[in-house]
């Protein structure tokens, strides 16, 4: 053993490097990327992109990305795409906070003045839920655009009633 490292233990955690790493990151409507950073668990790099996601209002966003990224691998075999959700105008707040993920069906706003949101039934195939947690608002439809126009109808009510996009209104508790 080296003279300089007697008496000094590894931990394992220092010794076993991860397999994989989790990598999210964000595109701003220039092309820009902001990567978040890299984690070694995936419930970690969602934690980190879903509270970035909720300030995106506030940034000119267009995409967002969570690759896994297999460690010592060389070129595209390495990199698996996680996720991948594009940003678009809430259909009920009306705020450029609505992420939808195309590939699994499902969206949902991530600003703090919404919640609104889709995504594919998990006890029946083929069809899609929705809903709005600030008022308990729950459907099921046919398609992911009719997701949307129930979605936009909650909004044009809200609109009717006086509230407009910067009104909060939300179940979230303040921190």
């Amino acid at each position: 053993m080296d003279e300089g490292l007697k008496g000094f233990h590894f931990s394992a955690p220092f010794m076993t490097a991860p397999s994989r790493v989790y990598v999210p990151s964000v595109t701003e409507d220039d092309g820009g990327a902001i990567g978040l950073g890299v984690f070694s668990s995936e419930e970690t790099a969602w934690k980190v992109l879903r509270q970035f996601l909720r300030k995106s209002h506030l940034m000119s966003l267009n995409r967002s990305d969570l690759v896994i990224w297999e460690v010592d691998q060389v070129g595209e075999s390495g990199m698996t795409v996680l996720s991948s959700m594009h940003c678009r105008d809430c259909p009920v707040c009306k705020r450029k906070t609505f992420w939808i993920d195309l590939d699994s069906f499902s969206a949902m706003c991530a600003g703090e003045a919404c919640e609104a949101w889709i995504e594919e039934s998990t006890i029946e195939p083929g069809k899609i839920d929705l809903g709005w947690p600030p008022t308990r608002f729950l459907k099921q439809t046919e398609s992911l655009e009719d997701a949307i126009s129930e979605l936009n109808d909650v909004g044009a009510q809200l609109e009717a009633a006086g509230r407009t996009p910067n009104d909060a209104f939300t179940s979230i508790p303040e921190e």
